[in-house]
């Protein structure tokens, strides 16, 4: 089976602290579950000094599992992050 691919999202600074991310991230969840019979979601990749991201997947279940280094253009490194699913 093919596995699902998603592209690089972002919530607009004006619709932030709205809820929006908790909802898209639910949705790509019961996607990954109902349709593809999935057992995690990864996130490829968050800046490591997106700390705003960071605590928003962790409140959401998410955890470090990885971290590339130098992966952005400007050698920042990044975080892949993963949550199991039920």
């Amino acid at each position: 089976m093919a596995r699902p691919r998603d592209c690089s999202y972002s919530v607009a600074p004006e619709y932030r602290r709205l809820g929006l991310a908790r909802t898209l991230m639910d949705f790509l969840e019961r996607l990954s579950t109902d349709v593809h019979k999935g057992y995690f979601v990864d996130l490829y990749y968050v800046r490591q000094s997106d700390s705003s991201a960071i605590d928003i997947y962790k409140k959401l279940g998410y955890s470090l599992y990885r971290q590339v280094i130098g992966y952005y253009n400007n050698m920042e490194d990044a975080y892949g992050m993963r949550n199991a699913l039920p």
